[in-house]
């Protein structure tokens, strides 16, 4: 008998409503019913009690009062005056947690009214004039419980959740809830809510945030904001009233969960917070196990969410990553736990009826069963903020039990749930494992009881022949159904009381009479006609046939590379430098340095030896304008200055052209913003280190740099109708932009320096010029560490430009593209100015209608420094051959063509004394070709960058071939697998575009290209 009691079944219902001996607060809402003051006093005996992970009582009792667990014991005691229900070793877990849901809030924003691009906020109150920011949101006024939604958690066995509003990059404070049936009122718990934060604007339509970087530098800026607010909180002076900033003066200290939609994102998430907060909460998306060491200091909320399965029939192409990621995304928890990366797991992202399945296809694929029991108990308990009080089986803490037949985490059933001391599981979601029908001889009469499984109540019958005699005030818990049923056509008289216990074992039951006598029965199933509720599934394999390389596709490294010592020799090496091109000679490179260059080298002891006869070394190439390895967005196309963003926080290491680019020999490139306005973005100065995260890629030892653009694009003249009331609309708007924006950088200089003066007594009278990192860059470029790369075509912008910089105090560095740049060469040529230009592109748009291919030659013979750039994701694999073009417009010479790719833009970049040439102490960012470098026939046989081969021909035909295996044999798995089984979800990101200049994004990532 899997239960017994110490009651009669209909008398213990009674006993469980006695009035609690601790007494009830007074409710402060008015109720419309008759209070349910029931404390179910109830000690559940003979238990298997999972207390905490890794903590186990067996044979046990756990004894629950008053909505608390009132004591444990090991010893199977029974409080006086408790219920007794035997579990028979039934286990009970403590109730789970979900720390990311929207559960019970349903909230819009206003709308914006009118047309056209929107660049200011209407907000009411004293806030932060960006649609975005919903820092001061607290979302406890806003929740409202909703039973019916509750059941898609609580029928898994969830008893609490977490919740927030997902709307906006700051979301405001969460709140923490019960699922129990009680008032809305009752269910909030009194902890302090955590602050949800994203990439994602939602709803706003507010021009700014554009890009992903533009949603970085908003947290930043507003990050900065609310410590200085919070600072200024001590002085006599205090700024006016901010209650965005008020909600976030203490950020440092609140709980922070950060979602994300890429799992690129998530070292962008930590990255960004980690100046304001030690220990964020990330929410992953299913793919983590792809940047597991990028992620060993975070913690994270994960879904159940696995890879959808590729299509066979859909005639889209399946490539390696789709396979990979459908055959380990299902392991992706077990990675984690494997790692040491702590995390909680939330029904976010699923349909709930697949929590199970997915959770026990983890623990098959090797997630430990204390990690999954963590995940959804302590760890989620914490991350939501009620750690003290539940999560746990523990004297004082809430009455939130899961009642389970068996072990949950491989085939157990879940029976019976309460929430705050009270049953809650629905009779619809407790039947499982009950059949349709039951054969049973009662008072001599042979009856079949017909339950009714199929509807949202659970009903049943007594069928005798053709006369069905229905029970009535069923109650259904623990495995027992519970009724009364009029007794004459059994032969006996009055109501009887009918009980029925259920079990895998022995199912039995009673009937008492009217005159109180007891009828003992059997219960025979009968055939069951319901269908398996079990559905048959793939079975988890037992071993992952995928490689695991980063980035993860076919290119991708298996293992990390290191420096090489290797000796090249009989090379002709174009040095790029005085020695110009050498013939047979030797170079010998050693911990990412060139230690020598010369003919007739020794090998030292222990090196790589390469012959290179007949072969062509020269420098790595070096693209001074490139758009690759960019996520997100190439423009923060919103406001006309947008300086404070960075390429560098939105970088992407695993972009394929970084793999193709070596393969053309580039090891260096700047990633320039591209030119939708006047003062664009930082740029970010990288190496092609493939294989390396976002932070490896930077070249850390370059100086820094922003984009500014002029001309067509800024004044967007190709953008649209609706896109006429930003400032500037004219290329003299430009200019007056400039002045404007660098005066109120130096007036922002001189407020800062005046505020530094003040002694500190005199500061505690003063308030502290706001922090402004838009303006700030601009200072950085005034006092010279930042170097401007200007986007520009026609000459009288360029002229105006020139002028401007020498009377507000900056200098420009490069001019890129510059397709007039012949007209006025010598005017820069004086000034001290460098261009980067286009080999042959002209005519595209009416503002580079003059442009020549002698563009380059000119420049370059007037003493102008002149580079060749791509701006092409294609053509920077082919930058040696942009640069061959000059030879054949103007005859320029193969040594000056090729430093228009090497030396020249190094100088450009402020690099050249690190790289861009064959000299001894500089970087080892070379490049081996099988003929003359400048050759349409040229191929790279390797790339070395900072000494190490990132690039290697042969080793690439091996890596083609071992990919070319694993996508066969992953497809056979594919094929062989239950394709009418769980499809999955899409995981992956849509594939980031080929960022142009021009490229933009607009409202609710809506892509346009001008």
């Amino acid at each position: 008998m899997p239960y017994t009691q110490t009651l009669r079944p209909l008398t213990l219902l009674a006993c469980a409503l006695t009035v609690s001996h601790y007494g009830w607060a007074s409710p402060t809402q008015r109720i419309e019913a008759i209070a349910n003051n029931s404390d179910n006093f109830i000690t559940f005996s003979n238990a298997t009690l999972m207390l905490s992970p890794g903590k186990t009582l067996h044979n046990a009792s756990i004894t629950i009062r008053n909505k608390k667990i009132l004591s444990i014991s090991d010893s199977n005691e029974i409080p006086k005056g408790s219920l007794e229900i035997n579990l028979d070793n039934k286990i009970v877990y403590p109730g789970f947690i979900d720390p990311y849901t929207s559960y019970g809030i349903d909230w819009q924003y206003s709308e914006y009214e009118g047309d056209g691009p929107h660049y200011l906020a209407e907000l009411p109150g004293a806030k932060i004039q960006n649609r975005a920011i919903h820092a001061d949101m607290k979302w406890q006024p806003y929740f409202k419980a909703d039973t019916d939604i509750a059941t898609s958690w609580v029928n898994n066995g969830f008893t609490s959740v977490q919740s927030s509003h997902f709307d906006g990059i700051f979301q405001g404070q969460s709140l923490s809830a019960s699922l129990s049936k009680d008032p809305t009122a009752e269910l909030i718990y009194p902890v302090e809510g955590a602050q949800f934060l994203s990439f994602s604007k939602g709803s706003s339509e507010q021009e700014y945030p554009s890009s992903l970087m533009g949603s970085i530098a908003l947290i930043r800026q507003t990050l900065k904001d609310a410590r200085w607010y919070q600072q200024q909180q001590t002085g006599n002076q205090k700024p006016e009233l901010n209650q965005s900033l008020e909600s976030l003066s203490h950020f440092g200290n609140q709980r922070v969960i950060f979602s994300v939609k890429n799992t690129n994102h998530l070292p962008k998430a930590l990255a960004v917070l980690a100046p304001f907060h030690s220990s964020p909460i990330l929410v992953g998306t299913g793919l983590e196990y792809e940047r597991l060491n990028e992620l060993q200091d975070a913690q994270l909320i994960l879904p159940l969410t696995q890879a959808r399965k590729p299509e066979l029939a859909s005639g889209l192409e399946i490539n390696l990553t789709q396979l990979r990621q459908w055959e380990r995304s299902p392991a992706n928890l077990a990675l984690v736990a494997k790692s040491g990366i702590p995390f909680a797991i939330t029904q976010h992202g699923i349909d709930s009826e697949k929590f199970w399945p997915r959770l026990r296809t983890a623990i098959q694929h090797g997630l430990p069963q204390d990690t999954a029991l963590a995940a959804l108990t302590t760890n989620a308990a914490k991350y939501a903020g009620i750690g003290s009080f539940t999560g746990k089986l523990a004297e004082g803490y809430r009455a939130d039990l899961v009642i389970a037949s068996g072990n949950l985490f491989t085939d157990g059933e879940i029976e019976q749930i309460y929430i705050q001391g009270r049953p809650q599981l629905s009779s619809s979601a407790s039947t499982q494992g009950l059949q349709d029908s039951y054969q049973l001889t009662l008072n001599g009469n042979a009856l079949k009881l017909n339950l009714d499984l199929t509807s949202d109540d659970l009903s049943a019958e007594l069928q005798q022949g053709d006369t069905n005699i229905a029970l009535e005030n069923l109650n259904w818990q623990f495995g027992q159904l519970q009724g009364l049923i009029a007794m004459e056509a059994l032969g006996l008289s009055g109501i009887g009381q009918f009980n029925a216990s259920f079990s895998a074992a022995r199912s039995f039951g009673q009937l008492i009479d009217a005159n109180g006598k007891v009828h003992q029965f059997e219960l025979m199933a009968s055939q069951s006609t319901n269908e398996s509720k079990d559905a048959a599934s793939e079975p988890a394999p037992k071993t992952l046939i995928s490689r695991s390389s980063w980035p993860n596709n076919e290119s991708g490294l298996t293992a990390p590379l290191s420096a090489e010592s290797v000796h090249i020799k009989n090379a002709t090496i174009w040095t790029s430098a005085d020695d110009g091109v050498m013939s047979n000679a030797d170079i010998i490179i050693e911990a990412g340095k060139i230690i020598e260059l010369g003919n007739d080298l020794s090998t030292p002891s222990g090196f790589t030896v390469i012959d290179a006869s007949g072969k062509h070394l020269t420098p790595g190439l070096i693209d001074e304008h490139s758009h690759i390895a960019i996520t997100g967005g190439v423009n923060e196309a919103s406001d006309s200055n947008t300086a404070e963003v960075r390429i560098g926080d939105a970088l992407n290491a695993e972009d394929i052209h970084i793999y193709r680019a070596l393969a053309g020999g580039v090891t260096t490139a700047q990633l320039l913003h591209g030119s939708a306005n006047v003062i664009g973005g930082q740029s970010q100065i990288i190496k092609l280190r493939w294989g390396e995260d976002e932070q490896g890629l930077k070249f850390t030892q370059a100086p820094a740099s922003i984009k500014f653009a002029l001309g067509e694009n800024v004044k967007q003249s190709n953008w649209g109708d609706n896109y006429v009331s930003r400032f500037p609309q004219t290329r003299m708007g430009v200019e007056a932009y400039l002045t404007d924006q660098f005066s109120a950088a130096k007036e922002h200089k001189a407020a800062l320096l005046a505020y530094d003066d003040l002694s500190r007594r005199s500061k505690r009278n003063a308030l502290a010029p706001r922090p402004n990192e838009r303006l700030e860059t601009l200072i950085e470029i005034l006092e010279g560490s930042r170097n401007i790369h200007v986007h520009s075509y026609v000459q009288s912008e360029i002229l105006m430009l020139l002028r401007l910089s020498q009377e507000l105090g900056f200098h420009v560095q490069t001019f890129t593209h510059i397709l007039e740049g012949y007209k006025v060469a010598d005017e820069m040529a004086e000034y001290g100015t460098t261009a980067s230009t286009f080999s042959d592109w002209w005519a595209y748009k009416f503002e580079v209608y003059d442009a020549i291919p002698q563009n380059a030659c000119l420049m370059q013979s007037k003493g102008v420094n002149t580079s060749i750039n791509s701006d092409s994701a294609d053509l920077i694999r082919k930058l040696n051959q942009e640069a061959a073009k000059s030879m054949l417009y103007c005859d320029m010479s193969a040594e000056d063509a090729l430093k228009m790719v090497t030396i020249n833009p190094a100088k450009q970049l402020k690099v050249d004394e690190l790289t861009g040439s064959l000299e001894v102490g500089k970087q080892a960012d070379l490049v081996l070709w099988d003929q003359a470098p400048l050759s349409v026939y040229a191929k790279v046989e390797s790339t070395w960058v900072d000494g190490v081969r990132r690039f290697d021909r042969d080793q690439d035909r091996l890596q083609r071939k071992a990919a070319h295996d694993e996508y066969q044999a992953l497809l056979q798995k594919l094929m062989a697998s239950n394709l009418s089984g769980d499809v999955g979800e899409e995981l992956a990101p849509e594939p980031e575009p080929l960022w142009h200049c021009d490229s933009l994004i607009h409202h609710h990532n809506h892509q346009h290209s001008h």
